[in-house]
């Protein structure tokens, strides 16, 4: 929401045609996602001190080389973000929201509950044996790095694309909110690949997920634990997201009474 607000600062007294908003809902991913990634892999992991504060993995793999980037890799991967840009605002409804926050803090409500399922569906799915091969790339890495995050084959590239802007179609889109939801997607995505606990969730979540190759096949937990298919990370808090830190006190409390019991 503050995000958004930053938006709507800035381009409230711009006009803004049709291929503007798709260059620069682009630009917004592109940027924010080599940034943050950046940021993460060569900024905070090469901290000794940082790193090993914000470690948030379980089970420790055997350390793997990642894949280098390359020119033809960034090129195609940014002519796949164009492409879907271009087609994801064409097809979606336009509304205009404004910036009023309560208004805002119920769209951001429902459309991280929205998104969390659509693509805990596609995740899930992904995940049985008739789609698994198509998802496999994606699982080349036990050893998670943020820049893993993109790295999946093109079917399922498209396959998660269409899960996560799912509810753009129920909701409508205003460009400022989706910027937003762009930069903090990006942040969310590839914390969750970090191995790091550092913004808005505790990154054994995802790192359980990879390292068992089941569960854990939402954003932030909410539907593995209504469809019952949550790995348990340890749920050590971020530095900015305190609700990290609210659910670790309640599990530890709940694993404490258990014990007691037991």
């Amino acid at each position: 929401m503050i995000v958004q607000q930053v938006f709507y600062l800035l381009l409230k007294n711009i006009e803004i045609n049709f291929i503007t908003q798709v260059l620069l809902y682009w630009l917004v991913g592109s940027i924010s996602f080599y940034s943050i990634g950046i940021l993460i892999e060569k900024v905070i992991k090469s901290n000794d001190i940082l790193r090993d504060k914000l470690t948030a993995r379980v089970n420790k793999v055997k350390n793997q080389p990642f894949p280098s980037f390359t020119v033809k890799g960034i090129i195609t991967g940014e002519i796949k973000a164009f492409l879907s840009a271009l087609i994801i605002l064409y097809l979606a409804p336009e509304v205009h929201r404004g910036n009023s926050l309560l208004l805002n803090f119920g769209w951001f409500l429902m459309r991280i509950v929205a998104a969390d399922f659509c693509f805990y569906v596609a995740h899930r799915l992904l995940h049985t044996r008739f789609l698994q091969k198509i998802h496999l790339k994606h699982h080349e890495f036990r050893d998670s790095s943020s820049f893993v995050a993109g790295h999946k084959s093109l079917v399922e590239y498209i396959i998660v694309a269409i899960a996560d802007v799912l509810p753009i179609f129920i909701f409508g889109y205003d460009i400022t909110q989706l910027c937003a939801w762009s930069l903090i997607g990006n942040a969310y995505n590839l914390e969750g690949h970090s191995s790091l606990s550092i913004f808005f969730i505790p990154s054994d979540f995802h790192d359980l997920h990879h390292t068992c190759f089941n569960g854990n096949y939402g954003i932030q937990g909410l539907w593995d634990r209504v469809f019952n298919t949550l790995n348990p990370p340890t749920k050590k808090p971020g530095i900015m997201f305190p609700v990290s830190f609210i659910e670790y006190i309640l599990i530890n409390s709940s694993i404490n009474k258990d014990t007691e019991k037991t």
